[in-house]
């Protein structure tokens, strides 16, 4: 499957809704991305606990978390 996205000036994408719909990615999921032989490679990812302030600065939340992803 392949859809073409553009690149806001921000830096944002959109993820089209059939690639969303396929790969069951919904809103507050969180995606890891990676850069693998000059492709950029997004992955759906579970983090436990589910919940974690990313604005926090205490980032023993965030140590925590990164040792929780699971890909699927």
């Amino acid at each position: 499957m392949s859809e073409l996205v553009k690149v806001s000036s921000k830096g944002l994408l959109t993820l089209p809704k059939s690639i969303r719909q396929k790969l069951n990615i919904e809103v507050g999921d969180y995606l890891d991305v990676t850069i693998e032989t000059g492709k950029v490679i997004l992955q759906k990812v579970d983090i436990l606990p589910k919940k974690i302030d990313w604005e926090n600065e205490d980032d023993a939340w965030k140590e925590y978390a990164a040792k929780r992803i699971t890909r699927e």
